[in-house]
């Protein structure tokens, strides 16, 4: 197995076709497929299985492909490392963190990163855990900050907690349920969920605390800003933290409608691959981020 052959796969898989690869890769096709051809031989397994349409993952196609992609990832990562020990380069840091809490803490923790480490470059990612942890796992990411469900196995990340937060229920101010108290008496409300419909999100999560059966998120979205927009325009509920409903941008939009009981306290963790050792920058963006967070999430 030589690294040219496994460049060659991912390009494979991310171009549809080994005719696009090729083009893309600027080599013919035969000896595209020669490479994916001894690729699979050395693993002794059928990575790919080809039509007409193009190329399709066979199963172990799959759980190569997330191996592939964070082997690429480490090179690159060494790469980049070694340039800036050197002074040819400059640090580059992903992060994923959750929609739930982005807006509040992203843009403290940037400033004092940059006020640290200007030469820094920061790729944000928004989403769940569900949708970061395999970036991070890939490589993609170095690290993730989201809230941590228990229902979630996180085997192969080393996980440091940073706070716990507390989910309210956020609408636009006049809402016609904004005198709900309970739960229950917002079960057929139109929820914008952040994960899709059937899945074990914070939405079903308080629900199911309180023996009820969780409401269809007819709504999908991980992104704060476009939710702030929905919840604007409608008549549609979302959880959110009650900081984030604070925040000057938001709080003259929307309102909370103050549930009789607190939904129950979720713990925010700050995620890293276990088998990975932190760039510098990535580690600076780590003490900005933890010196923001013990700052701005304040229980409530």
């Amino acid at each position: 197995m030589q690294l040219h052959q496994i460049r060659n796969f991912v390009a494979v898989v991310e171009n549809g076709s080994i005719r696009e690869a090729a083009r893309r890769l600027g080599v013919s096709q035969p000896a595209l497929t020669k490479s994916v051809h001894a690729l699979e031989e050395s693993i002794g397994a059928p990575l790919l299985s080809r039509s007409v349409r193009g190329v399709k993952l066979t199963e172990p196609g799959r759980l190569f492909l997330a191996r592939a992609r964070s082997v690429q990832s480490d090179l690159k990562r060494a790469q980049e490392e070694i340039a800036e020990l050197a002074g040819k380069g400059r640090g580059r840091v992903a992060l994923g963190i959750a929609s739930v809490i982005g807006a509040l803490l992203l843009p403290r923790t940037l400033v004092r990163l940059r006020e640290r480490r200007p030469d820094v470059d920061v790729r944000v990612v928004e989403g769940t855990q569900e949708t970061l942890l395999p970036l991070l796992r890939e490589g993609v990411l170095d690290l993730a900050a989201c809230l941590k469900l228990e229902s979630e196995a996180t085997a192969g990340f080393t996980v440091r907690p940073l706070a716990r937060v507390r989910l309210v229920v956020a609408a636009r101010r006049g809402h016609p349920l904004r005198g709900a108290r309970t739960l229950a008496a917002l079960q057929q409300g139109l929820w914008i969920g952040i994960r899709p419909r059937g899945g074990s999100g914070m939405l079903e999560h308080a629900y199911r605390l309180e023996g009820l059966e969780p409401p269809p998120a007819r709504l999908q979205c991980d992104a704060f800003g476009i939710q702030v927009a929905m919840l604007c325009e409608s008549d549609a509920v979302a959880l959110m933290t009650r900081q984030m409903l604070q925040q000057p941008s938001v709080k003259p939009l929307l309102e909370e409608i103050a549930l009789a009981r607190q939904l129950p306290l979720l713990t925010m963790g700050l995620y890293r691959r276990a088998d990975m050792q932190l760039t510098q920058a990535a580690g600076d963006l780590m003490q900005a981020l933890t010196s923001s967070t013990r700052e701005m999430l304040r229980i409530a």
